[in-house]
């Protein structure tokens, strides 16, 4: 059964994102904002009727407002879906498959040199300069065009982003837009054509992803986890408990949500994947290259390292429904996260100050700062406890100088819950044929050293 208030958080999401007030979004669609502000709340459902134009206004399908609003579990949700939310599923399917057959035959329309120039004239206050742009690219749902702009006073190199396919990381970057100082300048968002212009960063700046590596982008992350860490928080520092941009993430509402979820996004992959483990189907070795750089990863778990999942389920069944009915079910210690931060999706500056910018913004959503932290700590940095607290005592630092109110007691508690969480990401990879065993051991180091407290 459809979800009210995960609808309604998915609605006001949207329309935050597409810049439209309650009382704009209520006119274009003819209702009243009282009717908006009651979907928003979780009072209410849309009608099926107006789920189509929904769609059309913030330029997704239905299945992206209303199918990830199903419950999962028995226990909370026992009703079969009504007729209505069986003719929006059956509404979605179709509009979501007449979208695809068409997006190829669509012409998808950058901006004009005349809108470039004005917008430049307007953010650097010159006139005469030339614009030269490069081919384009089409790539994961999104067309790029680089567009460098030349004069004897400035030379700036753009990109034009137009997500023609998955708007999510559009979203993202709309919705920090003017928030923080940690993703790339934006020139000009349209929301019509989910089009963004921005900074190019692609020459003064490199990924992360080689962290671990002993080269010189290595060298250079690896002497810099401060200046990561402070990024990080400030990230995190501007949207804590801000009562006008967040809602209560779902499975964070009650004790019975907070279950349904482990057992959903935890014990089941587990039980998959041990299934798989057992049976011998998991690979002993995973090879191959990514982006020119050869992998191989070596499949080594020990029997005592696969209890540790179900320790590890153990352990958040019993501390996850506390924590909720504390603190996370009244907004406390809630606030927007990067929801996939690991070294290679943020951008580091190859010049002497070292600056971090996060990209990759499809998956920010609402949650715990630890949620962050032990994605990037954990899983890819310094999985074991003695190098990790080092780590964790200056990002603390420098998201208390923004942040009153957080107890260093209540962020341990939450970093461990969320390296227990973090386990069974490493097996949802796993079990879609992603065999990162490297990861899933740093996992189990975290768990082991900072949660279970052995050496």
């Amino acid at each position: 059964m459809l979800d009210n208030k995960t609808v309604g958080i998915k609605i006001a999401s949207l329309r935050r994102a597409a810049g439209y007030s309650q009382e704009k979004l209520a006119e274009m669609l003819c209702i009243t904002p009282q009717a908006v502000s009651k979907w928003e709340n979780g009072h209410t459902l849309p009608e099926t009727s107006l789920l189509p134009v929904l769609s059309q206004i913030f330029g997704c399908s239905i299945d992206d407002i209303i199918m990830t609003a199903y419950s999962f579990d028995k226990k909370i949700e026992k009703e079969k879906p009504t007729i209505i939310e069986q003719q929006a599923e059956h509404i979605a399917k179709r509009v979501i498959n007449k979208m695809e057959s068409s997006v190829k035959k669509k012409d998808y329309i950058g901006l004009s040199d005349d809108e470039i120039a004005e917008i430049i004239q307007k953010s650097h206050f010159v006139k005469d300069f030339t614009i030269q742009r490069e081919k384009e690219s089409r790539a994961d749902g999104r067309i790029s065009t680089k567009i460098n702009i030349i004069s004897s006073q400035i030379k700036l190199n753009l990109i034009e982003l137009i997500y023609h396919k998955k708007p999510d990381e559009f979203y993202g970057y709309a919705y920090l837009n003017g928030s923080i100082n940690e993703i790339p300048n934006i020139y000009h968002i349209d929301y019509n054509r989910k089009l963004i212009l921005l900074d190019d960063l692609s020459d003064g700046y490199f990924r992360g992803f080689d962290f671990d590596k002993d080269n010189e982008n290595g060298i250079r992350i690896r002497k810099n986890y401060n200046t990561i860490l402070k990024a990080v928080a400030n990230l995190h520092a501007a949207f804590w408990e801000d009562k006008k941009e967040l809602t209560i993430p779902w499975h964070f509402e009650t004790k019975e949500h907070v279950l349904s979820w482990i057992y959903d996004a935890m014990e089941k992959p587990y039980k998959k994947y041990r299934k798989s483990e057992d049976s011998g189907k998991i690979p002993n070795v995973w090879e191959g290259d990514f982006s020119g750089t050869p992998f191989r990863f070596e499949n080594h778990i020990t029997n005592a390292e696969l209890d540790y999942f179900s320790e590890a389920l153990n352990y958040l069944k019993s501390e996850y429904p506390k924590y909720v009915d504390e603190r996370f079910s009244k907004g406390k210690n809630i606030t927007v996260i990067h929801g996939d931060l690991h070294p290679g999706q943020m951008l580091m500056s190859k010049h002497e100050k070292r600056d971090i910018v996060f990209t990759s913004l499809q998956n920010i959503r609402q949650g715990l700062c630890t949620e962050d932290l032990a994605m990037l700590i954990a899983l890819h940095l310094e999985p074991d406890k003695k190098k990790a607290e080092p780590l964790l005592e200056y990002y603390y630092n420098c998201l208390c100088e923004k942040v009153k109110g957080y107890s260093h007691n209540d962020f341990i508690k939450d970093y461990k819950l969320s390296v227990a969480e973090n386990i069974f990401f490493t097996l949802r990879l796993i079990n879609q044929g992603i065999y990162d065993f490297n990861m899933r051991d740093r996992a189990i180091k975290a768990f082991e050293t900072f949660v279970l407290d052995k050496s």
